[in-house]
């Protein structure tokens, strides 16, 4: 799945991916896969695999593409 950041803050370790066809999804550090290795920054196209979770879809295996 494709999508481009819409807000992560590293301090805190959650943001949120935006889609055309899910709109706003949650994302954890956890599910970053190179976390530690880039910054996330506003608009940052990536891609993801998606999954459901008790409190609604969340993104995982989540890697920076090249724009």
């Amino acid at each position: 799945m494709e999508g481009r950041i819409k807000w992560y803050k590293e301090k805190k370790g959650y943001g949120f991916v935006t889609t055309l066809e899910h709109g706003d999804i949650f994302l954890h550090k956890s599910g970053i896969k190179e976390y530690g290795h880039f910054g996330l920054l506003k608009d940052d196209p990536v891609t993801f695999e998606l999954k459901d979770t008790a409190q609604g879809k969340q993104a995982y295996n989540l890697r920076p593409t090249k724009s």
